[in-house]
């Protein structure tokens, strides 16, 4: 049991790498810097969408140095899945 949860615990580790996060980000966020804006309201938007493009790129370096410090290498991977794949059995088998 302790080998299957370690197992699924890497898989969801690998499914959230900075560069699956930033392949599903990347096409939202180019549709709306693609977008039309027009009079004082179309000004502001704009402003807003290089405000969110801005935001998202500082979250996405901050994210990308915090995968690396923590899921960086394939051993921080395995270790971090098998501490909480044990976490997990050890919750699961409490007597709580």
């Amino acid at each position: 049991m302790y080998t299957a949860l370690a197992r699924f615990g890497y898989g969801l580790v690998k499914k959230i790498r900075p560069s699956k996060v930033k392949k599903f980000l990347k096409p939202g966020l180019d549709k709306a810097s693609k977008a039309k804006f027009t009079g004082k309201a179309g000004a502001v938007e704009a402003k807003g969408i290089k405000l969110l493009k801005g935001g998202a790129s500082k979250g996405y370096k901050g994210y990308r140095s915090l995968y690396g410090a923590t899921l960086g290498s394939s051993a921080k991977r395995k270790v971090t899945s098998a501490a909480t794949g044990g976490y997990l059995l050890g919750s699961f088998m409490s007597d709580d």
